[in-house]
């Protein structure tokens, strides 16, 4: 195994320890923060290099033997619109100037990170590894299938800058590899490495375990756990449950909330729900804590995510590790998350009444949902973050050892 590493995880616009589903956190939070733990595990330590955004967040906070979360103060002390982050990068490259630069190895997490910390990396004579998550649409673009819109002017130019000078990509998917490759010409030096999952955490409902049910009565629903904004389709979601008769419609629960730049989004959500007349069959809860999240997933008929894009969509096999198959859009990385047909349905088309047969068919047709909820649990504990830490730390020793080698030429 050799000797442990010092690793930086760089996370300018949202900390790793933020809540999944609220403002701008997501699956790259649940794999930063993971991925560490399990870093650590192995016997490395990690920093989690962010921004402070609340002014009581201490600047240090150890979160686990061999894990820190460094807060740096650049910018006002409170959450800002991702699309103000861009602003941000000067000041935070600043703040992280000021740390030792005691590190093997310099991971950044999206755009912003990468753009913020190159500059360190290379004054520090340290490998820059760089993950994006997400890989803006191209200039434009008017196709949420295209990739996420970039959130502010700099975004295309700052993940081609970090494509083409980091020493290493890590891609959570293939698919998020051929992105890369695609928009931004690179096309060696990449890796995949994809997210795991808890299945401690997220498993299926035990003998004698609670069933998390909306109204207490174990009774089925669908859930939809995401940020609320267009991306990640939580319109289809809704516009599905009105093609279900009403006398067979179970519950759909929207777990997540919108951030800054899409507050006008989550209301016209809830306008569409009345318009369609599904008020006592819709329920919006926010985002969720990770315990709750699993709570709500072991009880749910199925996952819906009808996401136009996502580079591996981590919610899917979460949901599989709680014996809860997935109905997802065939995009992205989640053709890696989800084996069609045998761990969730995939669906190709956007049409509400599609998406409403394939949920009713796994809602009531026993024997499929016994098929797939049992390959579903197999497959998700295939994929765990022990998996992920060892992937992660194969590439970094690679991109070190190339790294100290092309100083000695």
């Amino acid at each position: 195994m050799g000797e442990g590493l010092r690793i930086g995880f760089v996370s300018l616009h949202t900390s790793p320890i933020a809540s999944p589903g609220s403002a701008d956190a997501g699956g790259m939070n649940v794999v930063e923060l993971n991925a560490a733990l399990a870093l650590a595990a192995a016997g490395h330590q990690v920093d989690l290099i962010t921004r402070r955004d609340h002014p009581g967040e201490p600047a240090v906070e150890q979160l686990a033997e061999g894990v820190r979360l460094l807060n740096l103060d650049a910018g006002p002390p409170h959450p800002m619109a991702k699309s103000a982050s861009e602003e941000l990068i000067e000041p935070f490259r600043a703040a992280m100037a000021r740390l030792p630069g005691n590190y093997d190895v310099i991971h950044s997490h999206h755009w912003f990170s990468g753009v913020a910390a190159l500059p360190l990396a290379r004054q520090w004579r340290l490998p820059h590894v760089q993950s994006f998550h997400s890989v803006a649409a191209p200039s434009g673009s008017t196709s949420l299938a295209d990739g996420e819109p970039a959130e502010s002017p700099g975004r295309v130019a700052g993940e081609a800058l970090s494509a083409r000078e980091s020493d290493l990509v890590i891609a959570v998917s293939h698919a998020e590899r051929r992105a890369v490759e695609l928009r931004y010409h690179r096309f060696d030096g990449i890796d995949v490495v994809h997210p795991g999952v808890d299945t401690e955490q997220f498993h299926p409902l035990r003998a004698g375990q609670r069933h998390w049910a909306w109204d207490d009565t174990g009774g089925c629903y669908f859930l939809f756990a995401a940020r609320l904004q267009p991306l990640k389709g939580p319109d289809l979601a809704i516009r599905m449950m009105a093609e279900i008769p009403e006398y067979d419609r179970p519950q759909l629960i929207v777990a997540g909330e919108a951030s800054a730049d899409f507050a006008d989004y989550e209301a016209s959500l809830h306008a569409l729900v009345g318009e369609l007349g599904l008020t006592d069959k819709v329920t919006f809860l926010g985002s969720q804590s990770r315990d709750e999240l699993a709570s709500m997933l072991r009880g749910a008929c199925a996952l819906i995510n009808p996401s136009y894009s996502e580079t591996f969509g981590i919610i899917c096999l979460e949901a599989e590790a709680s014996g809860v198959p997935p109905i997802a859009a065939r995009t992205g990385g989640i053709p890696e998350a989800v084996l069609d047909g045998k761990t969730g349905i995939l669906l190709d088309d956007r049409d509400p009444a599609s998406w409403a047969a394939a949920a009713q068919s796994v809602r009531n047709d026993g024997v499929l949902r016994q098929r797939l909820t049992s390959a579903a649990r197999e497959f998700a504990c295939q994929h765990t973050w022990t998996v992920m830490a060892q992937g992660l730390e194969d590439s970094y020793r690679r991109v070190i050892a190339a790294f100290n080698e092309g100083n000695r030429a």
